[in-house]
């Protein structure tokens, strides 16, 4: 667990996270508005494919036994919801490459200095004044201090956020 934030190294950290926060937000409202209409389109295929292998099955089971026919649905309702798991996936895997390029998107952008630098004092805040900072590929940073190691890269925070946001995205698989 990382030690608690000072007050001034908490409040200097007030901008970064409305930053992030926002570009999450944007980020989030247009994934999961593209992400609800492809949604909308793969559950409507998903149940489309469910009724004709039900249809399918169900007359063959008029012609066959019983439990022949029972096995046949049950196996037909288990392939829908592989389709539907296997959509979902799908989606969940664009949301969150959308979280993290819009994170990504954000070097480059007036404002991103100041957010580095808050990233900066925030890894120092942890691990202390003698952590090795550099800096990411992908924008923010990572800290060493001894064995202790702290990332604070971009694509990782907008991660995190979108972990936070497991029950707002789970929403989407409701109907």
């Amino acid at each position: 667990m990382s030690p608690a934030l000072t007050a001034p190294a908490d409040a200097a950290l007030v901008p970064v996270r409305a930053a992030l926060l926002a570009a999450a937000d944007a980020a989030a409202t247009v994934a999961r508005s593209n992400a609800e209409q492809q949604r909308d389109e793969v559950l409507a295929r998903a149940r489309s494919t469910a009724a004709e292998l039900l249809a399918a099955a169900r007359a063959e089971g008029a012609a066959e036994a019983s439990a022949a026919a029972e096995a046949r649905i049950a196996r037909s309702r288990g392939d829908a919801r592989l389709t539907v798991l296997a959509a979902q996936r799908t989606l969940y895997d664009d949301l969150r490459k959308r979280c993290r390029t819009a994170a990504t998107d954000l070097v480059g952008r007036p404002g991103y200095e100041g957010l580095k630098h808050s990233l900066i004092d925030r890894a120092r805040a942890q691990l202390g004044p003698e952590a090795v900072v550099t800096e990411s590929p992908d924008g923010g940073i990572f800290a060493i201090a001894g064995s202790r190691r702290l990332d604070l890269s971009l694509p990782t925070l907008a991660e995190r956020a979108l972990a936070r946001s497991a029950g707002e995205v789970a929403q989407l698989w409701t109907l």
